[in-house]
Order: structure tokens, then sequence, then C-alpha cells
């Protein structure tokens, strides 16, 4: 009991992080960023008192800029490549959304959505002159 309460705080800190990490995967699954906030936020939390959860935060963040690099390379042909796959990932979501046949399909459909979404805000680069333009 004495441990307990000396450790309290790194013990509920401890808690919250590893209960964040199992979040992110329990929602890794949805549209939207899913789970990587969550996975960031409980590596942060665990790296207050743990060096591997330091050691592999700092990892994630200093690589997370580069996935982007290796998915989207700069090459044309990959670029018209992705292009064709949101037209399809849009022409999915129309077509799921408007059988209105259960809710999976649905579900399906608005992460076709937010996919597409990505890929297109993503690929050459447009997510970055949006930004640009709006900072203007």
């Amino acid at each position: 009991m004495d441990f307990i309460r000396r450790n309290l705080k790194r013990i509920l800190i401890d808690t919250a992080g590893y209960l964040l990490l199992v979040a992110s995967i329990l929602t890794g699954w949805l549209p939207g960023p899913g789970g990587l906030p969550l996975f960031v936020a409980g590596l942060g939390l665990l790296s207050i008192n743990n060096r591997w959860a330091m050691r592999l935060r700092v990892f994630v963040l200093s690589h997370a800029g580069r996935a982007a690099d290796i998915l989207f390379p700069k090459n044309p042909l990959a670029e018209w490549g992705y292009d064709i796959l949101v037209v399809v990932l849009f022409g999915l979501t129309i077509w799921l959304e408007s059988r209105h046949a259960s809710v999976f399909q649905m579900g399906l459909g608005v992460s076709a959505f937010f996919v597409a979404l990505l890929i297109a805000l993503t690929n050459r680069d447009r997510l970055k002159r949006l930004k640009s333009k709006h900072k203007h």
C-alpha cells in the first residue's frame, strides 16, 4: 500500500497512457484521423516515466513526415494513378450512399469518402497549396 501511495501519480499517468494506446487500436479503423492522435497522446503520457516510450515517440514524430513522401512519390504516373483512385472512391461513396442498404454499407461509403479526401489532399501537395492560399 505504501508503494501505491508513493507512486500513485506515475501509476495513473501510465494507466492513462496505456488506455490511450488501446483506444487508438480500437478507433484506428474509423474514418478521419482515427487512432493516430490517440496513439501519439498515449506515447506522450508514457514517455513521461518510460524511456522506451520516449524513444518510440521521438522516432514516430521524426519519421512521420517521410511517410507521405513514400506513399505519394513525385512520379506523374503515380500521381495520376492516385487521382483515378480518388475518382473511383468518390464514385463508390455516391453509389453506396444512394442505395441506403445497410449501416455497414453506409459506413463503408463514409470511410471511402474520407480516404478519397485524404488521398486527394495529400497527392500532388494540394494540402500545402491550400494552406498557403489560406494564409494570404
